[in-house]
């Protein structure tokens, strides 16, 4: 019998693990492995138990007794042999053969058990370990939750720190599967330690690179002193600099317009209004521009949005793109950009603090800060539902001066300072077209949001080390050339990350920390130089483009559609 139950415990498991090895990713293979485990590991403890365990009977042989007056019999304390105890053990007459037990009285049991008192056996104790593996080994399986394979397999084919996090905090919310689960923390555990090595590898790698080709990329130190700082959320503040007066009174609108514009963004629009209304009727020989100045409505002429949104809405943006770069260099688990603003973000001990100004009647090289004016092709419009004659508009087209620091742990570790212009045309998407309108302030606020994100543009261009002038003189093509061109230097970038992170993480935690990212540089040069080319050579085309996509794609559905159609969703 025994041998039989060996031999079909055996074909169970080898078929069992034959079946797991066709889909070994298959949730309910690592199921069917796990359970023929279980039921190996339980026979074993069976047969151990039956076989090395106590004896059947305790019999005593000083006297035999008569039963019902026609067997042959003597006393014996029948063993419960999965749990050789006194309280499992049954009094018995057994025959002289010892095959057959009959039973006996209450009375009977009562005086022989007096005379003949049950013993101990000694291996009673190795008998009851092996049932109580047994049942435990039952136990384990029965308690271990079904979700939990199919959890552990989405944080592995993941591979990010915040599913790895997820699954920790799932599993330690039942002491129970915190037991079942305590393997896997600890897999967990190792796994995230690999992720934020690859990153720093990663990063330094992509520095080594840029030094290479002369750049020296803020923004790249600014990751890699967050990362030794062992800090991993970065809250983003952005307000308009203090640093100015803004004179109600003031008649010289000069200074205004340098840099407190948007502080007193009706005022601002006001007097510089009036300013352009003199010198369009005092001008001899009209321009081109008057008639917008002369003929606009006031409800037409777009100014700034108030300093609290301005700041929210560059927040979002400086976010945005920061986000971009940052999962392009060191991938998207090691640090992640929070607005302040946002009602979700925990402040953190590292900032990043931009301040900035709006200036006007700025040129370099191809790019030009100003007033902007149009009309409107439609009779009338609706604005906020309320009905007005059309005509001629005006909104503002501005250049940014930003300064920011770092501040890690309240020190500041780095600051600087950058001043860009807008790209006429991704400004061009600024322009309002619509016969129905939202409110005055709705318009401003899409209007600010497009000039803007072209400066934001332009200012992470420069923090990745791109040269102003290069910038200022290069003007996006928002066609399907361009798009295509995004999508080739995207697809290069993501190749080459993913080839870079399938190398690094087939190796152990312990070589990974005694790489080296120059080394790794060296070994992938030829990829790396390409796509910081690519990204020289389009002016940081591919940043203007995913911030178009990202964050206007309720303004321009037609242009972010097209873009998304030919670029396929690429960096996300």
């Amino acid at each position: 019998m025994i041998k039989l139950v060996i031999l079909g415990c055996f074909v169970c498991w080898m078929f069992i693990r034959q079946l797991s090895k066709s889909k070994p990713n298959s949730i309910w293979r690592i199921k069917l492995r796990r359970f023929s485990r279980y039921v190996l590991i339980a026979a074993v403890a069976w047969l151990i138990t039956v076989a090395f365990g106590s004896v059947k009977y305790q019999i005593y042989t000083d006297k035999t007794f008569t039963y019902q007056g026609k067997a042959q019999t003597v006393f014996a304390w029948q063993e419960n042999r999965l749990l050789p105890i006194k309280s499992f053990a049954t009094p018995v007459l057994l025959s002289l053969d010892y095959q057959t037990a009959y039973p006996i009285s209450d009375k009977t049991i009562s005086v022989l058990a007096k005379q003949y008192p049950y013993e101990p056996y000694p291996l009673g104790i190795g008998q009851f370990l092996g049932t109580l593996l047994f049942f435990l080994l039952l136990l384990s399986y029965v308690s271990r939750h079904r979700h939990t394979d199919k959890k552990w397999q989405n944080a592995v084919e993941s591979d990010t720190k915040s599913e790895y996090k997820n699954f920790i905090k799932w599993s330690r919310n039942n002491p129970l599967r915190l037991l079942h689960c305590k393997t896997m923390e600890k897999k967990a555990a190792k796994a995230m330690l690999s992720i934020d090595q690859r990153g720093r590898l990663k990063l330094e790698m992509y520095r080594q690179g840029y030094a290479t080709h002369g750049l020296n990329s803020p923004f790249l130190e600014m990751l890699r002193a967050v990362v030794n700082s062992g800090h991993s959320n970065i809250t983003v503040k952005a307000e308009h600099s203090n640093n100015v007066k803004v004179l109600s009174g003031m008649d010289d609108v000069s200074n205004f317009i340098a840099n407190a514009s948007a502080l007193k963004p009706k005022l601002f629009m006001e007097k510089y209004v009036n300013r352009l209304l003199e010198i369009a009727r005092n001008r001899e020989t009209p321009s081109k521009f008057d008639p917008h100045v002369l003929n606009s409505h006031e409800y037409l002429r777009f100014t700034y949005p108030e300093p609290n949104i301005a700041n929210q809405l560059l927040e979002k943006q400086l976010v945005s793109v920061l986000n971009q770069g940052k999962k392009r260099f060191i991938g998207d688990d090691i640090v992640q950009f929070n607005s302040q603003s946002d009602a979700s973000t925990v402040l953190s001990d590292v900032c990043l603090e931009f301040t900035y100004m709006c200036n006007l009647e700025r040129t370099d090289g191809e790019r030009i800060a100003g007033m902007w004016g149009g009309d409107l092709a439609h009779k009338t419009i609706t604005m906020d539902k309320v009905e007005l004659p059309s005509g001629h508009m005006l909104w503002l087209v501005f250049g940014m001066f930003f300064s920011w620091r770092l501040v890690v742990d309240g020190v500041e570790v780095t600051t600087g300072n950058g001043y860009t212009l807008p790209d006429s045309n991704v400004c061009n998407l600024s322009r309002p077209t619509k016969r129905d309108m939202p409110a005055k302030s709705e318009v401003e606020k899409q209007i600010f949001e497009v000039v803007a994100l072209s400066n934001v543009s332009s200012l992470f261009a420069q923090l990745m080390g791109l040269n102003k002038d290069n910038i200022n003189n290069h003007m996006i093509k928002l066609n399907k050339e361009t798009a295509l061109d995004v999508k080739h230097q995207t697809e290069k970038s993501n190749q080459l990350a993913q080839s870079l992170e399938d190398a690094l993480r087939g190796e152990a935690l312990e070589e990974l920390m005694l790489s080296s990212g120059k080394v790794l540089y060296e070994q992938n040069k030829q990829a790396i130089d390409a796509v910081i080319r690519d990204y020289i050579q389009n002016n940081g085309d591919t940043d203007t483009v995913m911030m178009i996509i990202n964050l206007l794609g309720d303004s321009v559905p037609e242009l972010t559609s097209g873009l998304l159609e030919i670029i396929g969703g690429s960096d996300e």
